[in-house]
C-alpha cells in the first residue's frame, strides 16, 4: 500500500495523511446517499451499477485509509520510542564518558605520584648503595688493620712465651750464681 503524504487534485485542497480517512468517510457517505436514490430509480440501470462499483471502491479506499492511518500512528509511536531510547542511550553514554574521563584523570595523577615516589626511592637506593660501599671499604680496612695488629700481637705473645721459657731455664742458672 503506497503512503501518500498529500493528495493533489485541481479542485480538492491537499490533505494530510491524518485527514484522508475523514475525507474517505465523507465520500462514502455521499456515495451511499446517491446510491440509495439511484437504486430506487432503477435497479437495472447501467449507471446504477457504476455507482455501486464506485461505492464499493470508496469503502475499500476508506478501509485502506484507516489501515494506513493505523500503520502511520504505529510508526509514529515507534519513532517516538526509538527517539526516547536513543536519547536515553546518549545520556547514559555521556555519563559513562564523564566517569571514564574522571577515572583517567585520577589514574594519571596516581601515575605522576608513583613516578615521583619511584624517583625518590631510586635516590634512596643510590644513597644506600653508596653508604654500603663506604661501610664495606671501612670494614675491609678495619679487618686488614685487625689482621696486622693480631699478627703483631701474636708475634709479641710468641716472643714473651720464648722469653719466659728462656727466663725459666736461665733462672735456674741465675739462682746458682746468687748463692
Amino acid at each position: 500500500v503506497a503512503s501518500t503524504a498529500h493528495i493533489r487534485h485541481p479542485i480538492i485542497a491537499p490533505l494530510s495523511a491524518m485527514q484522508i480517512p475523514r475525507a474517505m468517510a465523507a465520500l462514502v457517505a455521499t456515495s451511499l446517499s446517491c446510491v440509495s436514490v439511484l437504486a430506487a430509480a432503477s435497479a437495472t440501470n447501467p449507471l446504477a451499477s457504476v455507482i455501486q462499483l464506485l461505492d464499493s471502491l470508496a469503502i475499500k479506499i476508506a478501509k485502506e485509509g484507516e489501515a494506513e492511518a493505523k500503520a502511520y500512528k504505529e510508526f509514529v509511536e515507534w519513532c517516538d520510542d526509538a527517539a526516547k531510547n536513543t536519547q536515553f542511550e546518549l545520556k547514559t553514554a555521556k555519563d559513562k564518558k564523564a566517569k571514564l574521563e574522571a577515572t583517567i584523570g585520577q589514574a594519571a595523577g596516581d601515575a605522576e605520584a608513583s613516578a615521583a615516589k619511584i624517583e625518590e626511592l631510586v635516590g634512596s637506593v643510590a644513597t644506600s648503595e653508596a653508604e654500603l660501599k663506604s661501610a664495606t671499604e671501612i670494614r675491609k680496612k678495619e679487618f686488614s688493620d685487625f689482621a696486622a695488629s693480631e699478627a703483631e700481637l701474636m708475634d709479641a705473645i710468641d716472643a714473651v712465651g720464648r722469653a719466659i721459657a728462656v727466663l725459666e731455664r736461665g733462672s735456674a742458672s741465675l739462682a746458682q750464681v746468687d748463692t
